[in-house]
């Protein structure tokens, strides 16, 4: 199973919402009101539903792509290469269009897409509002592209480019962009697609191109005679994540306990979506999909101490949600599902408060200290780095030890290390101590070490706690004669972040400078062992 130090996708969240701010100051310049509270937060509930899923599930999903790639691969494509980047956008952009046709057109995928054509609002923030178990769903349509030879990192990187592509289009703020409606996804071709307007329902499946739409027959552009109005044709009548989620399945469960025939208990699931059993179907509860007239907007009223509070708690939430996914590669099992059912709490109570249930504030009476716990466990968890170089050396295995181990000596090859005390020279023993100035990109640093180990010729390691930044490192170095005057020579940095700002730092930037410097201190530390 392919491992990951860090689930990268949370890097994106802080820009998406201030993109979502962004537009919202802009229409309310313009006089334009396309926000509901409610609605808002509910979209970002559901988003923070999609995140505890991602966290849970992304890193199995891809490891069944990369050991797919590994083993059935028929075609071998470069990475490198710009003619495999186009391939494979075409063919990311393909799969897409069909997850997503399917997901509209057949009940059980549909019940892990509608979360997203709920909001009754179209917006940035709608942009955000998913269904929890789509994912759960949708990586099995990208598996082809594994199979004829996507490189996963190539794959990873269009899919990132399909997502970021779609959010910028759940928008009202953009009018028909001329030359390139109808070749791409634009916010005109999308809104039709979000419309519970008939002419519009089940239309402009594409992600980044409509080319697909045009060629399968789903193509539908915006009249300006017919006003797009969103939300879908049966109304929810609630702002619970968890109904939400689970709307359409649990119809679909229900009508299988119900049926009489065995045929429709199991077919039903994979029926177009809408088709109901007739044993099921009464007047009053009929799914249609074939677009309904606009009705009135699901607007429960709240206090306003209500919904100061549920808009400061699902920020929280997201915050909190946002770290978690960040980290999930690193946490276990019990963290991730105390956490996942912490989170969940905050957005199912939060969404509850705008429905005027009171109640629930005795809810977050028992999940607050919870939320404390959770978001210090994911600030203070401690992450580990790991960076190792090798290289040759033309000289004895013993002399190279000796010389490394020769902590004086440091600042002549390493140039970020700058005072050594106390003064002392020649290879420390196990058990020895000493203290370091050095200078990093984050600023001077002040390290306490420790000689762990001291073998003549073949390991040395010491530790150091960093006095400024509350960091742990490991140093190891390893010798190996590989000739009579040649040496293969190893060396080993661990560092422990404990501060979850040093930890996303490390990993957007400073662990790429690392890497440069210690394989850079490393040629030097070459020379000046060869030249001595």
């Amino acid at each position: 199973m392919v491992e990951f130090e860090y689930n990268m996708a949370a890097v994106g969240i802080p820009l998406l919402f201030l993109l979502m701010l962004v537009e919202y100051l802009a229409l309310k310049l313009k006089g334009k009101n396309l926000h509901t509270y409610s609605d808002s937060v509910t979209s970002a509930s559901m988003g923070a539903c999609l995140l505890i899923s991602e966290a849970l599930l992304k890193v199995y999903t891809f490891g069944v792509f990369i050991w797919i790639w590994d083993n059935f691969r028929l075609f071998d494509f470069s990475s490198a290469s710009l003619v495999t980047w186009v391939v494979f956008f075409f063919g990311t952009d393909l799969c897409y269009y069909w997850f997503h046709r399917i997901a509209h057109e057949r009940n059980i995928l549909w019940g892990a897409h509608e979360g997203h054509h709920q909001g009754e609002e179209f917006n940035y923030v709608t942009a955000i509002r998913q269904s929890a178990f789509q994912y759960g769903f949708s990586w099995v349509f990208y598996l082809p592209l594994a199979l004829f030879g996507c490189p996963p990192e190539v794959f990873l990187g269009q899919f990132v480019i399909l997502k970021g592509y779609q959010f910028w289009i759940h928008t009202q703020g953009i009018d028909r962009i001329p030359f390139i409606e109808g070749i791409l996804s634009t916010p005109s071709s999308h809104r039709v697609h979000h419309a519970k307007n008939p002419i519009y329902i089940d239309r402009n499946y594409g992600g980044t191109l409509v080319i697909w739409d045009r060629m399968f027959g789903s193509w539908q552009p915006e009249l300006a005679t017919e006003a797009c109005h969103y939300g879908t044709t049966n109304p929810t009548h609630s702002l619970s994540p968890i109904k939400l989620n689970l709307r359409h399945w649990g119809t679909m469960f229900s009508d299988a306990v119900h049926t009489k025939k065995w045929s429709d208990k199991i077919g039903l699931w994979f029926k177009p979506t809408g088709w109901r059993p007739a044993d099921c179907v009464e007047p009053h509860n009929h799914l249609q999909k074939e677009g309904t007239a606009d009705r009135e907007k699901y607007d429960p009223k709240s206090t306003t101490t209500q919904k100061v509070y549920a808009g400061v708690s699902t920020l929280l939430t997201f915050v909190a949600a946002v770290m978690f996914i960040f980290l999930s590669p690193q946490l276990d099992g019990f963290i991730k599902g105390a956490g996942a059912l912490i989170l969940l709490g905050g957005v199912v109570a939060a969404t509850g408060l705008l429905e005027n249930k009171p109640q629930y504030f005795l809810l977050e009476l028992v999940r607050l200290p919870a939320m404390v716990w959770f978001i210090a466990t994911l600030w203070f968890f401690p992450v580990t780095t790991t960076i190792v170089n090798t290289i040759v050396i033309n000289k004895p295995a013993a002399q190279a030890l000796n010389y490394a181990s020769d902590v004086s000596r440091w600042p002549e090859w390493h140039p970020q290390s700058e005072t050594i005390a106390p003064p002392r020279t020649g290879s420390l023993l196990t058990g020895d101590a000493f203290t370091e100035t050095v200078s990093t990109p984050a600023g001077q640093n002040d390290l306490v070490w420790k000689v762990e180990q001291a073998e003549h010729g073949s390991l040395w390691q010491a530790s150091a706690d960093n006095l400024t930044n509350g960091s742990q490192i490991l140093l190891t170095y390893r010798t190996q004669n590989t000739g009579p005057s040649e040496t293969t020579f190893e060396r080993t940095l661990d560092y422990t972040l404990r501060n979850f700002a040093l930890v996303a730092a490390n990993a957007l930037h400073f662990k790429k400078v690392m890497e440069e410097k210690s394989e850079q201190s490393l040629e030097r530390l070459k020379c000046a062992i060869e030249q001595n």
